[in-house]
Parts: structure tokens; C-alpha cells; sequence
């Protein structure tokens, strides 16, 4: 059994460590941060998005994309579940509200339908937009 000098100095080495972690795990975030912002520079610059002037445009189109694509490459009807899945693959911190107000937009210009039931949808007759 270890005397408490020995006990107080395990313990103020074990906080030291932990102290070190989280230290490096606030690097690491930051680091990942940097990472997505470097990546959705990437998709936009690969996607031709080069003159979209607002951070949230550009990430609106790249969600609108991945919902089409989706659809595209199913040919059963999706439900909102899937699509939002799939739409957080283009922007993980997506909020359901505002996925909502992406398929209103696509659903406005024709670009989805509803097909038949609520909340299935399906590629509409503009499939370009």
C-alpha cells in the first residue's frame, strides 16, 4: 500500500496528464475546424461555386446537391429521414429547421415532388435546378 505521499504524488501526476490531454484535444478541435473549413473551400472550388458571394449559399447548394443526388441515385421514393441524412453528409451541423427550408426551395423550383405521401419525395420534372 503506498504511503499519502506517495498517493498525493500519483494523483498530481495523473491531474498533470489529464491537463495534457485536454490540452491537446482543444489543438486537435481547432485543427478538425480548420480542416472542414479547408474542405468546404474545396467542394465549392470543385463544384464551381467560385462565385457564390455568401458562406450560406454555398453550403445551401452543396445540401440541395446531395439531396438531388440522392434522389437521382434511388429509385424509390425517399423519405425526410434519409434525405436529411444524407444532406448532413454536405453539412454536419445542418439544423432539421433549415433542411426543411431547402426542400421547400427545391420543391418550389421543381426541382422535388412529393410523391404521394407526405414526406416521400422524388425527383421533380426540372431535375437540372
Amino acid at each position: 500500500m503506498q504511503n499519502p505521499l506517495q498517493a498525493a504524488g500519483y494523483v498530481r501526476r495523473l491531474m498533470s496528464e489529464i491537463e495534457e490531454i485536454e490540452a491537446r484535444i482543444g489543438e486537435l478541435s481547432l485543427e478538425k475546424a480548420a480542416l472542414q473549413r479547408q474542405l468546404t473551400k474545396a467542394h465549392w472550388e470543385a463544384s464551381a461555386f467560385k462565385d457564390v458571394s455568401r458562406k450560406n449559399s454555398g453550403t445551401r447548394i452543396m445540401v440541395e446537391q446531395r439531396i438531388l443526388d440522392a434522389l437521382r441515385d434511388n429509385p424509390k421514393p425517399l423519405n425526410n429521414s434519409a434525405l436529411f441524412s444524407e444532406a448532413r453528409r454536405a453539412n454536419i451541423h445542418l439544423l432539421p429547421t433549415t433542411f426543411r427550408t431547402y426542400l421547400l426551395r427545391l420543391k418550389e423550383k421543381g426541382s422535388i415532388k412529393s410523391a404521394g405521401r407526405r414526406g416521400l419525395w422524388v425527383l421533380g420534372d426540372d431535375k437540372q435546378a
